[in-house]
């Protein structure tokens, strides 16, 4: 056995890991966890091959952190942390007192987590919120195993980006979205660097690909300009169905009347062909579709334009390929709940191990 090596329920640790994942954790006690990523690099490079997880939990919103280091072995994992004098060892931070279950007071009375998830049934009735929650936690897993480290150049390009996405044009349209959101520059930094760490995964995960089944499917990346009425009821929308097909009108001219005198949410949105399913596999302009099953939905094609591969159409593709790759994670994944009960999650589960739909998934633009 080499000198100084551990043994854990039968699976051998390398020499020093340990003392150095302890030298680690020590040297990363009052950093901030962008700080402590970029220190793990050189943890890693010097126990190449050794699968490590940095986590941690703010002690309390612009508190410091507590760390700890994650090391699969085996059939198991191995946990080590570092408390200093007077920090709250990791066994003790899993206790929760009456206060950490409140999540609002009203005038004086209090809404625990558990109410608060009975009045959100939307998450249990729609498997996409669910869904949205799990490929989360998905893609924050995968970028703590394989993180994105962007450059300072790299990030002030993102948040440029993420500004002008959001109309942040001035400091003060800047100040005043992040006032309302309750954060300080840091946190708007974090949350443009998970975003573009979000992006340059997708990349990662739809590599080279995307040539290629554009060209096996040019028809699928066509796009459509559509007119979409939403109505509050499916007849209304089976009537509007049957007035624009019947009517002829100009598509503008029909969302202005559907949305007066019929009350339909109308938009103009330009979609990939294959978005719309398999009833617009030969939709022309002045087409309309649905309403299809319970959906009180009606869309008219207002124009068809030829597929390209610009950046909209390899957005989509990459896209395409990486809810394809969540939905195998999904159904590779152990989803606990800790809310609700065991009828509705078991479904919401087994919805979440569903197939990802085919088609392209993000809008054209």
């Amino acid at each position: 056995m080499p000198p100084h090596s551990v043994v854990h329920s039968g699976v051998l640790l390398p020499p020093g890991l340990l003392a150095d994942v302890l030298a680690y954790l020590r040297r990363i006690g009052d950093l901030e966890p962008d700080e402590a990523r970029l220190l793990l690099a050189g943890l890693r490079a010097e126990h190449e091959g050794v699968p490590m997880r940095l986590v941690w939990q703010r002690d309390h919103p612009g508190g410091g952190c507590h760390y700890d280091m994650l090391i699969p072995v085996g059939n198991g994992t191995v946990s080590v942390a570092f408390a200093p004098d007077r920090a709250l060892p990791w066994p003790l931070r899993g206790s929760r007192n009456s206060g950490e279950q409140v999540v609002v007071r009203v005038n004086g009375m209090e809404v625990a987590m558990e109410q608060a998830m009975a009045v959100l049934d939307e998450l249990w009735s729609d498997a996409s919120v669910a869904s949205r929650l799990v490929d989360a936690a998905l893609v924050a897993h995968e970028l703590s195993d394989d993180p994105v480290d962007l450059s300072p150049a790299e990030l002030q390009d993102a948040l440029d980006a993420f500004r002008r996405a959001r109309g942040l044009l001035t400091v003060e349209a800047t100040r005043a979205w992040m006032a309302e959101r309750g954060l300080d520059h840091a946190g708007l930094e974090h949350i443009v660097a998970q975003e573009a760490g979000i992006a340059r995964l997708r990349r990662r995960v739809a590599g080279d690909r995307a040539d290629g089944l554009f060209a096996a499917d040019l028809h699928s990346y066509e796009r459509l300009c559509v007119l979409s009425l939403r109505y509050p009821r499916l007849e209304a929308a089976r009537a509007a169905a049957d007035r624009l097909r019947d009517g002829g009108a100009d598509p503008l001219a029909s969302a202005v009347a559907e949305t007066l005198d019929h009350g339909a949410d109308a938009r103009l949105r330009r979609l990939f062909r294959a978005e719309l399913g398999q009833g617009a596999a030969n939709a022309a302009p002045g087409d309309v579709l649905g309403p299809y099953g319970p959906d009180p939905v009606v869309t008219q094609v207002v124009e068809v334009r030829p597929a390209v591969l610009d950046d909209a159409t390899r957005r989509g593709i990459e896209q395409r390929l990486f809810e394809d790759w969540l939905a195998g994670r999904r159904r590779e994944a152990h989803v606990e709940w800790v809310w609700g009960d065991a009828r509705r999650t078991e479904a919401v589960n087994q919805a979440l191990r569903a197939p990802a739909t085919g088609g392209a998934a993000t809008t054209a633009r």
